[in-house]
């Protein structure tokens, strides 16, 4: 060691020693210290705590972010920790909204980018929104505010709740997720609307409901697979509700005519903005409106590829409109038959009761009415171009129906054409009505035959048929399916032939079997014809009467005077009236009778003509009444005659029979009260005497037959 160290280490030790004396004596001088405040730390990781704390973040524009307790912890990593009386507030700027969020505690992102509140959290917007819920995140990255657990939010006029949710200051848009509700206030009463998924979104007036979205209104209940409502401005209120992805609306009502039920791929709901009811329904794609019908029952249904609906103020249909493959269907009620539609369009319309009154079908329209399974009868059928209804109890069934266009309609075994047909649905009955000159004339066929006119009535019962104005009928003879026939003809017509018929009026009751026909009647078939004021035409008897200027012709056969064979020709008769009794085969002309034929012309207050069994050839003629016989070269008058065909044999009777007969050179006259002679004989028999006709009388035999 060098020499020069020694007394340097000596005097440090002598400097040291003397310091620490000088400590020792000064520590002990000094008054007892004050004790210190020991502050309990709330989380022994943070490092620094401190009371009252603030937090603030500003821009450009100014103060944006704030966040202030009562305490603040901070911690190694940067990150705070808020507790007791948090409470964060973001300012409102123009393209966003302003908010506070409080809690209990509040946890700060080391980067104060972040900020997640728990423990009674509150949320308020600049716009009214408030919202609880037990925990929330906002992020000043994205703006948004994440509600991760049940959360329950409150407007004006609007309540929502979910199982977690998010606020989107940007757009002021409100998610909600997992068990969406929102409670919409209306008058009256109020909508609830749940779904999985649900967006509010207040400034820019709109709400959106996705997957499994129920709708509970006041007298509706709605499903579909989402919804959007368009609210009215500045309100929760809504001003229209879509619904798309089969939806449903179910009505609460269940009175006659109120909605039932409509369906569509999407429907739109239009609401009054002073009312807050649906004013109007619009449904798309393969659309259906129901109704409820009597006694709660499923009454009338409509579809078609598009229906609008417009409500009454009480809430009842009041129009509807429906297009594309429309169909109506209204269920049998009250003993009335099913009754179906099917057209292009269709329109209806209420009257002043507020309940649909009226109803137009538009293009390719048929109407189709179906019975019960128990009921054997065929549908009826209708086809034209255009319908109008009229209805009862709100659609809930077709009372009165006028079709118009190239009509057809089918019942059974009837069938008819018209340009316009009006259907009273309550009387069972038609109209058939001609339109213009042009037009087509109405016609009726039915298993009888068929009848055209100007206008045609048909009660199906029965059935009966009025036809007026140019009756134009043709009669043919239907057989049953076995052969026989349950319409019976007189026997003075061919079976196999169809009988025509003309008037002016006809009057058919088809549960009587009668066929009236008025003004100039005439029925005829070939060669055989009858004509009068009144024809009537019996067909269970098949019996036939002529009321009024009673004209007839029809073939009779006869025994030829030289051949002695029968031999056919035509008889003409006339009278005031005339009957034929199918049954006694026989034709009696009654006042100023006159029947004419190939050998004699008579004429008698009554004639009658008796036919065999064929109802064709002659058995007799009987005459009374003032009779008349004139024949070529003789004219016999008396009180009766008869004739019988089988000889030839002519017997008259009366006081006195009077028989002129004209010869070659002179008139004969012969008197007495019966004269019986033959055809081929040129004897009489008078008073049961046979004598020649010897005596004559003087004058030409015209004058002697004008007596």
């Amino acid at each position: 060691m060098a020499v020069w160290r020694r007394p340097v280490r000596f005097a440090l030790v002598l400097f040291v020693v003397g310091l620490g004396l000088m400590v020792l004596f000064s520590l002990r001088d000094r008054a007892d210290p004050i004790r210190s405040v020991v502050v309990e730390r709330a989380d022994p990781e943070a490092i620094i705590q401190t009371r009252g704390s603030r937090i603030i973040q500003t821009d450009s524009l100014g103060d944006n972010f704030r966040v202030v307790a009562a305490r603040q912890l901070t911690y190694p990593d940067g990150g705070l920790k808020m507790i007791d009386g948090v409470e964060v507030t973001v300012d409102s700027r123009e393209d966003r909204e302003g908010f506070t969020l409080s809690g209990t505690e509040a946890s700060v992102a080391a980067d104060q980018t972040e900020v997640t509140l728990s423990g009674s959290v509150r949320f308020s917007s600049s716009n009214g929104l408030e919202a609880t819920t037990d925990s929330a995140l906002y992020s000043r990255a994205d703006g948004i505010v994440r509600m991760p657990n049940p959360a329950s939010f409150l407007r004006t006029g609007m309540e929502a709740s979910a199982s977690h949710a998010e606020y989107d200051r940007t757009g002021d848009l409100l998610r909600l997720f997992g068990g969406a509700a929102v409670i919409l206030e209306m008058d009256p009463g109020v909508t609830i609307i749940v779904s999985q998924v649900a967006a509010i979104a207040q400034t820019d007036g709109f709400m959106t409901f996705e997957d499994a979205v129920k709708i509970d209104a006041d007298a509706q209940q709605m499903t579909a697979a989402q919804a959007h409502v368009s609210l009215i401005e500045g309100s929760s209120r809504p001003d229209t509700l879509e619904l798309h992805g089969g939806a449903r609306i179910l009505g609460t009502s269940v009175e006659p005519g109120e909605l039932r039920e409509m369906t569509a791929a999407d429907i739109r709901l239009d609401y009054g903005e002073d009312s807050g009811a649906i004013e109007q329904a619009t449904l798309d794609g393969v659309a259906g409106v129901e109704l409820f019908g009597s006694a709660s029952q499923r009454g009338t249904q409509i579809g078609g590829r598009a229906i609008d609906v417009a409500f009454t103020e009480e809430g009842q249909v009041g129009t509807l409109w429906a297009q594309d493959e429309v169909v109506l269907e209204v269920p049998a009620t009250g003993g009335q038959p099913a009754q179906r539609v099917i057209s292009e369009r269709l329109q209806a319309t209420s009257g002043f009761a507020g309940t649909l009154e009226r109803a137009v079908f538009d293009g390719e329209v048929e109407y189709r009415e179906t019975h019960g399974e128990a009921d054997a009868r065929e549908a009826r059928v209708v086809r034209a171009t255009r319908l109008e209804t009229t209805l009862a109890d709100g659609l809930s069934s077709i009372d009165g129906a006028t079709f118009y266009g190239d009509v057809t309609f089918t019942d059974d075994a009837i069938e008819g054409h018209g340009d316009q047909v009006h259907y009273v649905v309550t009387e069972n009955a038609v109209e058939l009505i001609s339109v213009g000159p042009a037009g087509q004339v109405p016609r009726v066929v039915e298993r009888r035959g068929s009848v055209r006119a100007e206008t045609i009535r048909l009660d199906f019962e029965g059935p009966r048929i009025d036809a007026q104005g140019s009756v134009d009928s043709v009669l043919s003879h239907t057989n049953d399916g076995d052969g026989e026939s349950d319409v019976r003809r007189p026997g003075l017509l061919d079976d196999g032939d169809p009988v025509l018929v003309t008037a002016e009026k006809l009057a058919y009751d088809g549960e009587a079997g009668t066929a009236t026909y008025r003004g100039a009647a005439h029925l005829w078939q070939g060669d055989t014809e009858f004509r009068g004021n009144t024809i009537v035409l019996d067909e269970t008897t098949g019996n036939l009467e002529i009321e009024g200027a009673a004209q007839t012709r029809f073939l009779v056969t006869q025994i030829n005077d030289d051949t002695g064979l029968p031999e056919e020709s035509l008889t003409t008769g006339a009278a005031t009236s005339m009957h034929y009794a199918d049954d006694l085969r026989r034709v009696t002309y009654t006042t100023s009778a006159r029947l004419t034929g190939p050998r004699a012309d008579l004429r008698a207050d009554v004639i009658e003509v008796d036919l065999h069994a064929d109802s064709n050839s002659l058995d007799r003629i009987t005459a009374s009444g003032d009779v008349i016989l004139e024949m070529t070269g003789r004219q016999v008058s008396g009180q009766t005659l008869v004739y019988y065909d089988a000889d030839g044999r002519y017997e008259m009777g009366g006081e006195p029979v009077r028989i002129v007969e004209e010869g070659d050179d002179e008139c004969r006259e012969t008197t007495g009260r019966t004269i019986t002679f033959f055809i081929t004989a040129d004897e009489v028999s008078v008073d049961g005497q046979a004598e020649a006709r010897t005596e004559s009388a003087g004058g030409e035999c015209s004058e002697l037959m004008s007596r």
